[in-house]
């Protein structure tokens, strides 16, 4: 069970990311810059992070 809610919180987070990215790519394009393409490049840092923690399987944070 445990399995099942860590893998839903990671295609969540991917889902999440992969519509952040394009959102971003689509501002950029139109090159927008301003308040809400840094929020979202924002958000976008802070889900890879805990994708890249939850994939760590630890827990902890993610270290390169």
């Amino acid at each position: 069970m445990k399995t099942d809610v860590l893998r839903d919180k990671y295609v969540h987070l991917m889902t999440e990311i992969e519509v952040l990215e394009e959102n971003i790519e689509k501002l950029e394009k139109k090159s927008v810059a301003g308040k809400k393409l840094e929020m979202l490049k924002e958000d976008l840092a802070m889900k890879k992070n805990e994708l890249a923690r939850l994939s760590d399987g630890c827990g902890t944070p993610h270290e390169h």
